[in-house]
């Protein structure tokens, strides 16, 4: 199709087989991959596509009739995009059908010499960092492997197997791939090591037991609301997880009292079901840490082979040397990003001179060396494990004709982990119900961005002398 080395695609597709293929076929090809999130409105979409410029889109039938449509005004000409059959309908005329590529690859030679070097760019997911719109996060391909090798060292032997003979290990990939944990943790790192993974558009109750049901399951990666689902539906029986080892945990912290629920309700024994929690960051390609045994629930573990941590004292900038005491945790190894896409201030922000990471996240690690998050420094807002911008709803919200500024923080709710929040502060004469700003916000962003923990009118939005939002004073707001 005439591209280059480096050309970038954009992924906007939910789980299907397709798109892992197209994501490795992308690859493969020496092409960067940008993952966007399927459930994103049009105009989220098309932020992300203006910083990244693809020469090519790849997505679903549904999506396509959209970005048809959407797209045409914002992206140059001749930008091909090419069609997964999702059986949604038809795809658009002027689509190139995914099943066309997959017919002329068999007949096309194999390629033979890569022109990728292990420090040129892979894939460039999107997150917010520690604070403001989300970026786009150059992740090499020394990172994405570096990651699934330090992981595959440290876990070695005692949670997943590699196929060997009968033995393979099946899991189900609801995690949406868009993300680096459902991306380099549950799919490409299983692939290599020869799991069978069955792909879901997305997490329907009904669609997960079906295959439970069907699969021997050795094996679930989750974030805590499908744990709660666990723990609490009255559809999930003991023997649905008669085959399973362990279940891994991440995207945002697991309560303990979660844990010992479904342990519980359901009388299984801890050494034979293990709840394995990791921790980590789109810019470190993802883990960090990783409790491996399941014996400290609500511990991120320790840190992975090759992954250096350092908690640093925000107030003093001083290092942590004692258990029990809480700092920023840093980290530095060979999984940390090369950098944010086309914003050099934000990467100096986020990573010193000799290449310590500064995650935002606020921990301590007990007389084991076994690490725990208490808190985070950054803005950053996590409902059900997806990052959600402040700054991003903000923008949205002082596009309203009757809002005159706006702050958004995030409040804890039991289900989701966290809530978006709005204060806002309203044009004189302006005369609006917050029932209307939240509809006004959920027609422009996707689900989990909407302002459910609610939308509070203040006089007046507390600012720091240069200008900055003080969100824990508004944290303090009743």
């Amino acid at each position: 199709m005439g591209f280059t080395k480096g050309d970038i695609i954009a992924l906007i597709s939910p789980n299907y087989p397709e798109t892992i293929i197209g994501a490795i076929g992308s690859l493969e090809a020496d092409l960067t991959v940008t993952t966007v999130n399927p459930t994103y409105t049009p105009e989220e979409i098309m932020r992300q596509l203006k910083v990244t410029s693809p020469k090519v889109i790849l997505t679903v039938a549904q999506i396509a009739r959209i970005a048809v449509l959407a797209f045409k005004d914002y992206l140059p000409p001749g930008v091909p995009i090419i069609a997964i059959e999702d059986g949604t309908g038809p795809i658009p005329e002027g689509t190139v059908p995914f099943k066309d590529l997959i017919t002329r690859g068999k007949t096309l030679p194999p390629i033979k010499n890569y022109q990728m070097t292990t420090h040129d760019t892979a894939v460039l997911p999107f997150s917010s960092g520690t604070t403001g719109l989300p970026k786009g996060v150059i992740l090499t391909h020394r990172n994405l492997v570096s990651n699934i090798q330090m992981v595959d060292q440290t876990a070695a032997g005692k949670m997943w197997r590699d196929t060997i003979g009968d033995l393979q290990e099946v899991s189900p990939v609801f995690l949406p791939f868009f993300h680096i944990f459902g991306m380099n943790c549950c799919v490409l790192p299983r692939l290599a090591a020869g799991t069978k993974l069955i792909t879901l558009p997305n997490f329907l109750p009904e669609l997960f037991l079906d295959v439970l049901t069907k699969h021997k399951v050795t094996g679930l990666f989750l974030v805590p609301p499908i744990v709660m689902f666990l723990a609490t539906s009255p559809l999930m029986k003991k023997e649905h997880f008669e085959s399973m080892h362990h279940f891994v945990s991440g995207a945002a912290p697991l309560a303990e009292q979660d844990v010992q629920r479904f342990y519980e309700k359901f009388q299984i024994n801890q050494e034979k079901l293990k709840f394995c929690q990791g921790y980590g960051l789109t810019e470190t390609s993802p883990v960090i840490c990783l409790n491996i045994d399941g014996k400290k629930p609500g511990s991120i573990g320790k840190n992975i082979a090759s992954s250096e941590i350092r908690l640093v004292d925000p107030v003093t900038n001083n290092d942590i040397f004692s258990p029990g005491q809480t700092g920023e945790l840093w980290v530095r190894g060979p999984h940390v990003m090369k950098g944010y896409f086309g914003n050099e201030s934000a990467t100096r922000e986020m990573i010193t001179e000799d290449g310590w990471l500064k995650s935002g996240d606020i921990g301590y690690y007990d007389e084991e060396f076994d690490f725990f998050l208490t808190d985070r420094m950054k803005e950053l807002i996590k409902v059900k494990g997806f990052q959600v911008a402040p700054a991003e709803l903000e923008a949205v919200l002082r596009t309203h004709p009757a809002v005159q500024e706006a702050a958004v923080i995030g409040v804890s709710d039991q289900r989701s982990g966290e809530l978006p929040k709005a204060f806002v502060v309203l044009k004189k004469g302006a005369t609006v119900k917050a029932e209307d700003i939240k509809d006004f916000v959920k027609n422009k962003v996707t689900e989990f961005k909407r302002l459910e923990g609610g939308v509070v009118f203040v006089d007046s939005i507390p600012l720091t002398a240069s200008g900055k939002i003080q969100r824990t004073k508004l944290k303090e707001y009743k």
